[in-house]
């Protein structure tokens, strides 16, 4: 069994998120996530894109809920870490600054929904 020593659980999906920069320090741009909570995130990114640790910068997600209403979110963050996750890709580690209450339970909802579907499925323990 694995345990999370997070404030939020993590979830391994992968989303569209759009990056934006919070000063025009680069060019915005897509990219997807690795996981996810309601705390930060893990982005996958090309070797050798041009974002440094202690970045600030926006990240723009829409999130589709078993009810079929979309939410759309603008989440300030900071970059953690940028770690290699393999030859050709990059790990972008963010945490969420500052996210509002209704952001927060969005994320929630989205995450235990999707855990109700892996489960349903016999993909998630």
């Amino acid at each position: 069994m694995k345990i999370q020593r997070r404030h939020y659980v993590r979830l391994d999906v992968t989303l569209d998120t759009a990056i934006h920069p919070e000063h025009s320090e680069f060019t915005p741009f897509r990219a997807l996530t690795e996981d996810i909570s309601a705390g930060g995130a893990s982005i996958r990114l090309i070797k050798g894109a041009n974002i440094k640790s202690d970045s600030q910068l926006y990240l723009w997600m829409a999130l589709t809920l078993k009810s079929g209403q979309i939410n759309y979110l603008r989440l300030k963050s900071r970059v953690i870490r940028v770690t290699e996750k393999d030859q050709y890709n990059m790990l972008l580690h963010i945490q969420f600054i500052e996210p509002t209450k209704n952001d927060v339970q969005t994320l929630m909802r989205f995450i235990f929904e999707e855990q109700v579907d892996l489960k349903k499925k016999g993909l998630y323990v």
